[in-house]
């Protein structure tokens, strides 16, 4: 049987969110990466059939989707620096 991801990620979000949060500490980005991790899980090409592995595998999506969203908002800083100093030489 192909799991309820509705049901599970219910039963995870409390330590999901904890996992998240230690990474991004911005509310708004724990909540954004929250929806990317559900959104991966719905999305999934390879379903998960045991329950008991739907945990690990969470952690694991949560840890990514994390890192992804860190860098990404490493890169949006990196070009609002470099704006900010080309537009401090074009005074």
């Amino acid at each position: 049987a192909i799991l309820d991801w509705s049901l599970v990620l219910a039963e995870h979000q409390g330590w999901l969110r904890s996992i998240v949060a230690a990474r991004v500490r911005e509310s708004d980005g724990v909540d954004e990466v929250l929806q990317e991790v559900a959104l991966a899980a719905v999305k999934q090409t390879a379903p998960l059939l045991d329950p008991k592995n739907a945990a690990p595998w969470l952690y694991r999506l949560a840890v990514r989707q994390s890192l992804l969203y860190r860098r990404g908002r490493g890169r949006q800083r990196k070009r609002i620096a470099q704006a900010e100093e080309l537009a401090r030489q074009n005074e």
